[in-house]
């Protein structure tokens, strides 16, 4: 029998179990007796917890749609500055690593109360006593992401379980495993009053603080991520996923303890923007939307103001945002309407995707194809956006070797490309030609750079380019230049076939052409 949730009830003198055997499948009313005519004449194991059931508040309201098109008239979106080194930063290392790496579990989604038993939690939200990874380098994943040739990272700060990978001084109720009672596998399990953070490992080391110095150190980019929802804080139990999930919990009945979710997010995102130096980006996840909006939006302008050069992505921002963030899709050109909105500020856009299956490290993870993963980069690129690809970390602060591998032929080909990729913008028209020729340009718009997947045996063609007379055209990671002819409104380079013994990199080649 698997695990479910529901609601017991006696009608007609007999007991009905009210269930869904999946979250979006049709409620039942199955008979008790129903539930177990298999098992008789077997032993079982039942395990039965009472569970608060019921609608949350958010079902009256649409909580996701964004309550204001426009921001307030004295918010202040991120400086130029910031903006332009946003878009210069076309590749980081996005990292999902917490409590959960210790099991292998993907990240917080097994916490989440609306699929998991109760009895699970016990287990789950203790991880963190386990969580001692004394394999952890700061230096090497730095050293790591610039052999792969990116330019920034983004890490959890904390994920939906609450649990910080920072040195916060916001406390929260959580639980804490007091050791094993007459060979109890899990119990006895207590309440405790702590921060909930790595300070209350056994590691004891600021993860954040520790990468954000090792990556500036390295001149990288400092990215951190952060979740607007909270599973453990019994002060967010208005959301069902929350251990603590209580229907009839409403700003109007407990004002204190609403007040309280909303301050220790409030406490800890200026801890996250005033302890550790400038910061590039802050990607956020989940929303209040209709639930504590006006409060958001003051935070939002408190942080601005500690971080005026740190692009904010719109998750739980709406129009306070500085760019979104598609997640495992890209977009079909620079014009795609889901990322190029109608506002007064520009909105950019960073696609994150991952390296594998899942956002956090699983055992015997499938990886995807590195010319695959390849060709993700050189596509969002041209089309104007930047790519967050998420490597998790295992549990004891090491990257799988296959990870690494990886990365390291991406860093290989960007050393030899990296001129057309970094610091590049969308040209005009169209950024693609054919199924093999992508386009980029300079930020001053005198070069174009056109990178050919597969190696161009004879000649290239490219349409609508014309190259600046007696200028040289040369694909990057060779000296010579190259034969060019402009004829009839394309640009024709000719491949010598001394070439073939010369190829720079692997799968996709970049010619690097001065514009008319």
């Amino acid at each position: 029998m698997e695990n479910h949730k529901g609601f017991l009830f006696r009608k007609d003198g007999k007991l009905y179990f009210k269930t869904k055997f999946t979250r979006d499948a049709m409620e039942l009313d199955i008979p008790f007796e129903e539930i177990f005519e298999d098992y008789e004449n077997k032993g079982i194991e039942i395990d039965v917890h009472s569970r608060k059931t019921g609608q949350p508040i958010f079902n009256s309201k649409d909580w996701t749609m964004l309550p204001e098109e426009m921001p307030d008239d004295d918010y202040e979106y991120c400086s130029e500055k910031g903006y332009e080194k946003f878009l210069d930063m076309k590749f980081g290392l996005f990292m999902h690593w917490g409590q959960y790496s210790v099991l292998g579990l993907t990240e917080s989604w097994t916490a989440n109360g609306q699929n998991c038993p109760r009895y699970w939690w016990e287990t789950y939200y203790t991880l963190y006593q386990s969580f001692n990874p004394t394999d952890f380098n700061a230096d090497e994943w730095a050293e790591m992401a610039m052999r792969a040739g990116m330019q920034f990272f983004i890490l959890t700060t904390k994920h939906h379980d609450g649990f910080c990978m920072f040195d916060t001084k916001t406390k929260t109720k959580a639980l804490r495993r007091i050791g094993h009672l007459h060979n109890v596998a899990v119990n006895p399990v207590t309440d405790c009053y702590i921060n909930y953070s790595i300070m209350d490992t056994t590691y004891k080391v600021d993860i954040i603080e520790a990468v954000t110095r090792a990556f500036r150190k390295h001149g990288l980019g400092i990215g951190y991520y952060f979740s607007h929802i909270d599973w453990n804080d019994p002060n967010f139990r208005w959301d069902p996923a929350n251990r603590s999930y209580d229907p009839d919990y409403t700003p109007e009945k407990n004002p204190e303890d609403w007040k309280a979710f909303i301050e220790r997010e409030r406490q800890q995102l200026k801890e996250i923007c005033g302890n550790y130096g400038p910061l590039d980006m802050i990607f956020f996840d989940g929303t209040w939307y209709g639930l504590a909006w006006n409060e958001m939006k003051k935070i939002a302008k408190e942080l601005r103001k500690l971080q005026p050069d740190c692009m904010f992505s719109d998750r739980g921002l709406g129009p306070m945002a500085d760019f979104t963030s598609p997640e495992r899709w890209i977009p079909a050109d620079k014009d795609d309407k889901r990322v190029k909105q109608k506002r007064s500020h520009p909105l950019a856009w960073q696609v994150c995707d991952v390296i594998a299956t899942h956002w956090s490290h699983v055992p015997d993870e499938k990886y995807k194809d590195k010319d695959e993963l390849l060709d993700m980069l050189i596509s969002i690129t041209a089309k104007g956006g930047t790519l967050a690809l998420n490597v998790p970390p295992m549990g004891n602060g090491k990257f799988p070797q296959q990870s690494i591998d990886i990365l390291e032929y991406i860093g290989r080909w960007l050393k030899v490309n990296g001129e057309a990729i970094y610091a590049t913008r969308a040209i005009k028209g169209d950024f693609k030609q054919g199924d093999n020729i992508y386009f980029t340009r300079s930020k001053d718009n005198k070069f174009v750079y056109a990178i050919h997947v597969g190696w161009p045996h004879d000649k290239v063609e490219l349409a609508n380019l014309q190259a600046k007379a007696k200028s040289e055209v040369k694909m990057l990671g060779i000296d010579e230049a190259l034969p060019w002819q402009n004829v009839g409104g394309k640009l024709v380079i000719t491949i010598p076939p001394a070439l073939n013994k010369k190829i720079p990199c692997e799968h996709a080649y970049s010619f690097k052409v001065e514009r008319a």
